[in-house]
């Protein structure tokens, strides 16, 4: 597998520039074109005859405002392309703000990786779920409290892959596989004491397919001791002294509410560091 298409989404009034270096500069490494979707919010007016003006006013100011960042964010886009050599397309969609995380996954279906900005705002990390459980496709997620600067891009040399032997995290791992023939250091980390893993595939025979790839890996085995599984991971993570997390997300849809499981919501919430989720 490689990566030929990747699909960056910006958003007006977050912070986009390392979104666009880290996404130029991957497909400046893999040969691949860049694709970004911007989102603005198209809002809804009252119809209240006493309100509705003010309302509708101050929603066209908004909508206004926001058309303006992505005509500079397309602008932007397009300058790193031009410096990284690199293809691709550029789409600005105005749609209800709910609707964000959907509309990006239908678009990321057709990308080979979806890079976007984590959230620690508890109403619109629903739109970060969305997308990772919808589009079928790796998302790479970049920390919400890094410094926005094109100088301080994601750099990949060192991935952490979280293994339980679980479909996911196989299909995270194989999602995964064109960064980490890149990386210079992989490290597989087990936790032994969270779940029965007599019945999974041993991190060994991972590594040695893995080897078969052309990626050398080593394993880090540790304990939970009771923890919640995302602290034990984040824990172990800053342990392997990585760069980047590599994890199955496990959730799965009632009535289109997602109920996720304890380590991808704890690492969802927390997001302290650039994580790609695979579900």
């Amino acid at each position: 597998m490689t990566l030929r298409r990747i699909l960056i989404w910006l958003q007006a009034g977050a912070a986009n520039n390392q979104l666009i270096a880290t996404g130029a500069r991957i497909a400046a490494e893999h040969g691949a074109e860049l694709n970004a979707v911007i989102t603005t919010p198209k809002l809804a007016r009252s119809g209240h005859w006493a309100v509705g003006g003010m309302v509708s006013g101050m929603a066209a100011e908004v909508e206004t405002r926001a058309e303006r960042v992505a005509v500079e964010l397309a602008s932007a886009v397009a300058q790193a392309r031009t410096t990284a050599a690199i293809a691709g397309a550029t789409i600005t969609q105005a749609l209800a703000p709910h609707l964000y995380g959907e509309f990006v996954a239908v678009k990321g279906r057709t990308s080979d990786l979806v890079i976007a900005r984590a959230t620690a705002d508890e109403e619109t990390r629903g739109q970060i779920e969305a997308l990772v459980f919808a589009a079928a496709r790796p998302v790479l997620l970049l920390p919400t409290d890094e410094e926005d600067s094109a100088d301080n891009a994601f750099d990949p040399h060192k991935i952490a892959l979280a293994w339980d032997g679980s479909r996911t995290a196989t299909r995270a791992a194989f999602d995964a596989l064109p960064l980490l023939k890149r990386a210079r250091a992989v490290t597989l980390i087990q936790i032994t004491d969270d779940k029965d893993l007599s019945r999974s595939g041993t991190a060994a025979e991972l590594s040695a397919l893995l080897a078969s790839h052309g990626v050398k890996s080593t394993t880090l085995e540790v304990l939970g001791r009771g923890r919640p599984t995302a602290v034990a991971l984040k824990d172990a993570f800053e342990q392997s002294g990585a760069g980047l997390l590599v994890m199955g997300a496990y959730g799965h849809s009632r009535a289109r509410e997602f109920i996720l499981g304890g380590a991808t919501r704890g690492t969802l919430q927390v997001c302290a560091f650039p994580v790609l989720l695979s579900h």
